[in-house]
């Protein structure tokens, strides 16, 4: 009796050391593709996005991780050591003589357990994933600014008819008074930076144009009495950076970063011309005193002159080395005047039709240590006034390209400027700043510091760093060859 229940008891024993040793004997489970999808996410999808794949190989999905790119099949289900993926994981991978390493460079390598677990599901069949995964979300970095943020002034206008001076910044426009830049009235709704401004002949509207970069550009047309918006104008395929009205009030001329130029009727809102020809963003337009030719300035480093009723283009300035930035017609419609990036001033003669070999270059200055951000001719054509990135802004005498005056060192980039009734010039600054000079001693009258809407008295300060300066004369000086 005791015999047989020894037996029974060992009989017991060895079945269920047996079934020990097989569940011992299984493989541990094969891991989801859930856990590869965060390694390959962590690793590897900002350069293999569906934006812009590296190799054309997308790992945003099991789908497209399963399909490979250009070098082929990323996955060989159950073959890990056959599988691209892996190879260029650890380094083994190489086409036509190059090893291929993912990630690349000195980015943070996969750990061997973050390996392991892509091998494992590859050997154990690459499953598609158990449970449908959540969309992938944009990760944006927290960035901690280092100092305050800026709001830089881009363009300025001045109307005699409105007596008010037109701040254009990013989202919005400001209207100040001229005499003490007290802030009047904000024009607020901008889609992005607005770049470019432009007030109707009788101060009764103002027209700002921007946009949002890469997306679209628009104006906004606004009653200057009450601050209503009248209408927006859209077409364009990337923010816009210039703006310039007909002399007749009758059409605006729009030049955007889509390379563009577009007109307008201004009575209908309707876009009537498209001028093509540039190849890089139109920087700055200006129309001839008599409305016939538009000057266009880009950064392919040309200024072209078009037609305006037929839409041609007429002549092409391609002397210029570098990025041009400002143009504009002399008041009498027989100069051309360009700046940019090379730091120099050319004159151009421009004839009646503005047909090609009829428009000679009179001049070239080198007028400032940086890059020319902005050119503007006083109401009687007398005076030119400059501003770039060496933080200068000056004077010339138009006829004789001779160097009135230098204002102070201005603080920060100065890319926007403005006359007022030819005795008085606003700057308007990279930092948010604006200063307001008297042109016959160069002394700042009044300024809104960065970050302030509220104007500080500057009648005491004194005129420092401003010089009255007699550079020679260019006119004479040997003209650049005109390149074709």
């Amino acid at each position: 009796m005791e015999s047989s229940r020894l037996t029974r008891h060992c009989v017991l024993l060895g079945c269920c050391l047996s079934l020990l040793s097989l569940r011992a004997a299984e493989p541990p489970a094969a891991p989801d593709y859930a856990a590869v999808d965060a390694i390959v996410s962590a690793h590897c999808l900002d350069c293999h996005a569906s934006s812009d794949p590296e190799g054309k190989l997308v790992l945003e999905s099991f789908d497209t991780l399963m399909k490979g790119g250009e070098l082929g099949l990323a996955i060989v289900a159950g073959k890990s050591a056959d599988s691209m993926l892996v190879q260029m994981i650890e380094g083994r991978f190489e086409k036509n003589g190059k090893k291929k390493i993912m990630p690349p460079g000195k980015r943070k390598k996969l750990t061997p357990e973050e390996i392991g677990t892509i091998r494992a599901w590859i050997d154990a069949g690459a499953r598609a994933p158990a449970q449908p995964l959540a969309p992938k979300e944009l990760v944006v970095p927290k960035i901690v600014p280092k100092g305050a943020p800026r709001n830089p002034v881009n363009a300025l206008a001045w109307s005699a008819g409105a007596k008010l001076v037109a701040v254009a910044r990013y989202g919005v426009v400001e209207l100040r008074s001229p005499a003490d830049l007290n802030l009047v009235r904000t024009l607020t709704g901008h889609r992005g930076s607005v770049n470019a401004l432009v007030f109707s002949a009788d101060g009764a509207q103002i027209f700002a144009a921007g946009g949002q970069p890469g997306l679209s550009g628009e104006v906004r047309q606004w009653s200057v009495a009450d601050g209503m918006l009248m209408r927006t104008l859209e077409g364009h395929k990337d923010a816009i950076y210039s703006v310039a009205l007909s002399p007749d009030g009758k059409a605006l001329a729009t030049g955007s970063y889509d390379q563009k130029i577009k007109l307008w009727d201004l009575q209908t809102g309707k876009e009537t011309k498209t001028f093509s020809g540039h190849n890089g963003c139109v920087y700055d337009l200006a129309f001839r005193p008599d409305g016939k030719i538009l000057a266009s300035a880009s950064a392919d480093r040309t200024v072209k002159l078009w037609d305006v009723l037929s839409g041609e283009r007429r002549e092409t300035f391609s002397q210029p080395l570098k990025e041009l930035y400002a143009v504009a017609f002399s008041p009498d419609g027989q100069h051309v005047v360009a700046g940019g990036a090379d730091n120099r001033i050319r004159v151009w003669q421009v004839s009646e039709s503005a047909a090609e070999t009829t428009n000679p270059i009179l001049s070239s200055k080198f007028a400032h240590e940086g890059a020319i951000l902005n050119l503007v001719f006083s109401s009687d054509g007398q005076t030119l006034l400059s501003s770039a990135d060496d933080r200068t802004v000056k004077l010339w005498d138009a006829a004789q390209m001779k160097e009135r005056l230098l204002l102070e060192k201005q603080p920060d980039w100065p890319p926007a400027l403005a006359f007022i009734a030819d005795k008085t010039v606003i700057v308007g600054r990279l930092d948010g700043s604006l200063g307001l000079y008297d042109l016959a001693t160069g002394k700042l009258t009044a300024s809104v510091q960065p970050g302030s809407n509220q104007p500080n008295d500057a009648d005491n300060s004194s005129p420092k760093n401003v010089k009255l300066a007699g550079a020679s004369s260019i006119v004479g000086q040997s003209a650049e060859p005109k390149v074709k």
